[in-house]
């Protein structure tokens, strides 16, 4: 164990500075991978925050009463996209209002003297796993188009499933981009080790040194490259965090399985370099 620890060693310092530069290297891709997986927890998280909220809310004219309201409501719940629609009265609005707007309902209510400038409302829900964003707007459009509906907004899980979306599918590209850009540099890395010990190896092998012997710097390089180098851009990435925290309202950091699915991830990847590097130089 002891000769393959120093072969390891050995192995290890013959990169020299290389070393340096490629955990640098590595520390800047797993940050900006780091930056994708936050976004995306995110907006995971506010997804997860309006899960309950409507999808559209439909807004009537002052001149329609409530059970005008319910008729439309039941009208527009016959589209098949349509999973629900629930009537809100000027009150139940301005309910809601004074929960969501705390401070700023106190000065609507003053500015307009007990006067309700809330109009009712449809709750509208979609099956949004089904729709995109552009599907979504088509509704709106023909929801508008009734003559007792004064605006529809989208809103709630409606603007935030179609960032989750964009944002999954710009993190597996990251990911997979992350993935091929630390695999090259590390077999780079152990490709230019092993030419720098191309003489050294030689004589290994003419001494009877076996494939066990020659293979085991090669994955111990590895994964100090995998492993250290995404630990150390995590770590970089979270001092960042700290320090401009307070500017970051309720965001919060990875959950505790992200990071380290980094480094595991890392750790696997620089073995796989390190089993091609050694099959292809020695």
């Amino acid at each position: 164990m002891r000769y393959h620890l120093e072969n390891a060693f050995s192995h290890i310092t013959n990169a020299g500075s290389l070393n340096l530069m490629i955990l640098l290297v590595l520390a800047f891709t797993t940050t900006l991978l780091t930056t994708l997986l936050l976004n995306h927890s995110f907006i995971s998280q506010q997804l997860a925050l309006d899960k309950d909220g409507p999808t559209l809310v439909a807004f009537l004219k002052d001149t329609v009463n409530e059970s005008k309201g319910r008729t439309l409501g039941n009208q527009i719940e016959k589209n098949r996209q349509i999973l629900a629609v629930n009537y809100a009265s000027k009150a139940e609005v301005l309910e809601r209002g004074k929960t969501q707007f705390r401070d700023l309902s106190r000065l609507i209510k003053d500015g307009f003297s007990g006067v309700n400038p809330f109009p009712a409302s449809l709750d509208i829900y979609v099956a949004e796993e089904s729709v995109t964003r552009k599907t979504l707007e088509q509704i709106a459009l023909d929801i508008k188009a009734y003559n007792e509906i004064e605006d529809v907004s989208l809103t709630g899980q409606g603007l935030v499933n179609d960032l989750l979306r964009d944002s999954e599918r710009t993190t597996f590209i990251g990911i997979g981009l992350a993935i091929v850009a630390i695999w090259g540099i590390i077999r780079y890395a152990l490709g230019k080790t092993a030419a720098a010990r191309n003489e050294e190896i030689a004589l290994m092998k003419l001494l009877g040194a076996g494939p066990r012997y020659l293979r085991t710097p090669f994955l111990i390089h590895g994964i100090f490259l995998g492993g250290i180098g995404p630990l150390c851009g995590l770590a970089c990435f979270y001092g960042l965090f700290q320090l401009f925290k307070s500017q970051m309202g309720t965001l919060r950091f990875l959950t505790i399985h992200q990071p380290i699915l980094v480094v595991v991830g890392g750790i696997g990847i620089g073995l796989v370099a390190a089993f091609s590097a050694q099959r292809k130089f020695v």
